[in-house]
């Protein structure tokens, strides 16, 4: 099964999905440099704090906990003590937009990796050219590839262009050759109309035998406590319907997934040729 991450600081709706078959809430303290990346584009820069930690493991039993720090700088000193602090309360640390293997070295020597597992975040063109190098610093459990920040610095059209133009199949084949987990992007609601369709994303992350996947906006919509009863039935009912497509992509033939990413690949050009016109 495909771990599901699902980002979120909110207490209420952090004890619902707690309650789904939901693997892991992401608290995402990134902020430092990401406004100046993203700026002009309909991204999230997230307002959780450190103390949204401690507030959500009190309040869960069955979910994980992965926190994306921020890339590493001057700061990075101070906010690795206040997450070694809170080492009981932390399951991994997430490091986002790194490029050099040095930068990965200071993650690895801040972080106290006896208590909390690291993971990194693959989102730069240096990451990926020097990940092999990288593979050798450390026994990372896991890696997730994120696709919002590499098509942001390689100005493409789609977001979703790495998964036909060969990056996705590089980065996957030298982790899967060092048996290394991976996750890749986020994902819609099953059904939702989009392009490429959820379905031929899940479809992919069984081809290239991805472990994990974020759930985008379209499960969350936006959360109310005096509507929670309404948004815990939406919300548990869009993770059946994922994780019962994933039961059928996993039976999927050789040839059926091909054809599944076909159909991606031509979505994914028709939405450049448009864009071009």
């Amino acid at each position: 099964m495909i771990n599901l991450f699902y980002i979120t600081n909110n207490i209420i709706e952090a004890q619902i999905v707690d309650n789904l078959d939901i693997d892991w809430i992401f608290i995402d303290l990134e902020k430092i440099g990401k406004k100046e990346r993203q700026i002009g584009r309909n991204t999230v820069i997230s307002n959780h704090s450190i103390t949204d930690i401690e507030n959500i493991k009190n309040k869960i039993c069955n979910t994980k906990i992965i926190v994306r720090c921020n890339p590493i700088g001057e700061w990075s000193e101070k906010e690795f003590d206040q997450l070694n602090a809170r080492s009981s309360e932390i399951d991994m640390v997430i490091l986002p937009y790194f490029k050099t293997k040095d930068e990965v070295k200071i993650f690895i020597d801040l972080l106290d990796t006896t208590k909390i597992d690291p993971a990194l975040l693959i989102e730069t063109s240096d990451a990926i050219f020097n990940l092999e190098e990288i593979l050798k610093i450390f026994s990372f459990k896991y890696f997730h590839i994120g696709l919002n920040d590499l098509h942001i610095e390689r100005g493409t059209i789609s977001m979703f262009e790495p998964y036909v133009d060969g990056t996705l199949v590089k980065i996957s084949s030298i982790l899967k050759k060092n048996n290394h987990n991976f996750g890749i992007g986020g994902i819609g609601k099953i059904g939702a109309n989009m392009f490429p369709s959820p379905e031929c994303i899940l479809n992919e992350h069984i081809r290239l035998r991805s472990n994990g996947v974020i759930l985008s906006r379209s499960f969350k919509g936006n959360f109310y406590e005096k509507e929670k009863v309404f948004f815990m039935k939406k919300l548990s009912n869009a993770i059946e319907d994922l994780r019962s497509f994933e039961k059928k992509a996993e039976d999927l033939s050789d040839k059926e997934l091909l054809e599944s990413y076909q159909k991606m690949k031509k979505d994914i050009d028709d939405i450049k040729k448009n864009e071009k016109i």
